[in-house]
């Protein structure tokens, strides 16, 4: 049997470190995420055999690493999202240069700076993935600017550099990290690269984010991202990433949306959660960071206590949680009004005999109301993150999409909520007319405090009634320095600038590495 180390990576893309993760109380906070974390193994349903296709890419110093690749989407402007096998981290292939190099690219939420590997590197880690320089791409050029990420404990350092970067249907110019040295940290992850999918305000390369680079080059249609996380024990091989709209056949009924409290991050006000219907009941000021780069669910510790509580059977000892393999009934979260259901499927990890760890895991990684929502979380929703509006829209997995589709209902408790985009786009980038079920007339307001103060924001109600509406363009939008991201993957990695804003960053918690 294989046996799984996992890390649960915090780190900073503005704040030099990497902090190495020990399990404890949690009541050290950290600013950044990268850390390794060591779960045991997991209880496995029997009762049916998944298979995956199973493949690497064919470079001269290979990518070691064997991978869950998805289904290549039918519709324009979107890629495959593949995967480990074990839902832990989630990247697709991209080509850098001319005539260019296949590499695989963690997909960041949390930060807006985007690197590879580069083949000067000789750390043992660079010598296990793949690589990219003149001899793979005429057309790179690397500069002599320094650049760097550092971990702490490790980090990833070299020069920016300027190529061709193609995937779903674009080739752009994009200015990048090339790193020439990487710490043995990164020897366990897929990834090759990050792409930081994060907004401007958290980009420390001091040049174009991705985004904003398609923005300008190819004139996306809307400036937004949809992303659709697939479970691997479903063995769909559906995940997908979608660029200038959304895939509509992703999800069933609409999208509601959530506006960020601020410009610097993937960071919603939550209204509240629970287990099987039944209420924590948390005070207002509690927000989340939407991250793709992150694995499981960070949660506080005193909150993360609360959540459990509702759970029959669960204990923890220090910031891990333990739960019932059978349990059955699911968590949800909720947002503007709706009550998002996580399936026991990722909530409920790796065990022996009777008791699983949660996937939920007691850990402040930023202020004692901040949470971290990773593929745990987002393997149930379809998610849309929206730069020129400044928000985030979730809608409920389509059964098409899953063995067993996620759920999502309205909740008494009002949040804050945002309008949708002006029009949406379905299975392409083009944008075509769409219409919601839930009918909102709302504005919200936010502020925040300091580095480990609650962010706070005012909250505007939303009808329950179900209504055929067509989405119209917000009369206001947040002023932004425009559509960015901080986030470092593969070890998980987490941008916050300290200094300027408070836990802006964001991040990217890997939990993966496999140790055979």
């Amino acid at each position: 049997m294989h046996r799984r180390w996992l890390s649960l990576p915090l780190l900073s893309t503005c704040a030099s470190a990497f902090y190495p993760y020990q399990a404890g109380d949690g009541s050290e906070p950290k600013l950044k995420r990268f850390v390794p974390y060591q779960l045991d193994e997991p209880s496995v349903p029997t009762s049916g055999v998944v298979t995956f296709d199973l493949t690497k890419i064919p470079v001269k110093r290979d990518n070691k690493f064997a991978v869950s690749n998805s289904t290549t989407p039918s519709i324009p402007n979107a890629m495959a999202i593949n995967q480990d096998g074990s839902d832990f981290t989630y990247f697709s292939t991209m080509r850098f240069g001319t005539p260019g190099r296949d590499m695989y690219m963690l997909l960041d939420t949390g930060s807006a700076d985007t690197w590879a590997m580069g083949d000067s590197c000789q750390s043992a880690a660079c010598r296990i993935h793949n690589t990219l320089g003149q001899e793979d791409s005429n057309t790179l050029q690397i500069t002599s600017a320094p650049w760097s990420m550092s971990y702490g404990t490790g980090q990833v350092q070299g020069f920016i550099a300027n190529d061709r970067l193609s995937f779903a249907n674009y080739s752009v110019q994009l200015s990048f990290g090339l790193a020439n040295t990487a710490s043995d940290d990164f020897l366990n992850y897929v990834l090759d690269g990050i792409l930081g999918l994060g907004r401007s305000a958290s980009d420390t390369l001091g040049t174009q984010t991705i985004m904003e680079t398609l923005d300008e080059q190819a004139g996306l249609s809307e400036n937004l991202v949809g992303v659709h996380l697939q479970r691997s024990f479903d063995g769909t091989r559906d995940g997908q990433i979608t660029f200038g709209g959304y895939d509509t056949s992703k999800f069933d009924n609409n999208l509601s949306f959530t506006k960020t409290v601020n410009d610097g991050g993937w960071e919603i006000p939550v209204d509240d959660a629970g287990f099987d219907d039944k209420a924590v009941g948390f005070a207002r000021g509690k927000t989340a960071f939407i991250d793709t780069g992150t694995s499981y669910i960070l949660l506080p510790p005193a909150d993360a206590k609360s959540l459990h509580a509702l759970i029959p059977g669960a204990t923890n000892n220090g910031e891990v949680f333990l739960v019932p393999c059978t349990t059955t009934e699911t968590v949800y979260i909720s947002f503007s009004g709706v009550k998002y259901a996580i399936s026991p499927k990722d909530y409920v990890g790796r065990g022996n005999g009777n008791i699983c760890n949660s996937n939920i895991i007691g850990h402040q990684a930023y202020g004692p109301n901040q949470w971290i929502l990773g593929a745990v979380f987002l393997k149930n929703v379809y998610s849309v993150f929206d730069f020129d509006h400044g928000q985030i829209g979730f809608g409920t997995r389509g059964t098409s999409s899953s063995t067993t589709s996620s759920s999502a209902t309205p909740s008494s408790s009002s949040s804050s909520s945002s309008p949708p985009p002006s029009s949406s786009s379905s299975s392409s980038s083009s944008s075509s007319s769409s219409s919601s079920s839930s009918s909102s007339d709302s504005t919200s307001s936010s502020s925040q405090t300091s580095d480990s103060s609650t962010s706070t924001s005012s909250s505007s109600t939303q009808d329950g009634q179900s209504t055929e509406t067509t989405r119209v363009a917000p009369t206001n939008t947040l002023e932004s320095g425009g559509g960015g991201s901080p986030f470092s993957n593969t070890g998980h990695s987490d941008a916050a600038k300290v200094s300027i804003c408070l836990f802006p960053a964001f991040a990217l918690a890997f939990v993966i590495g496999l140790m055979l």
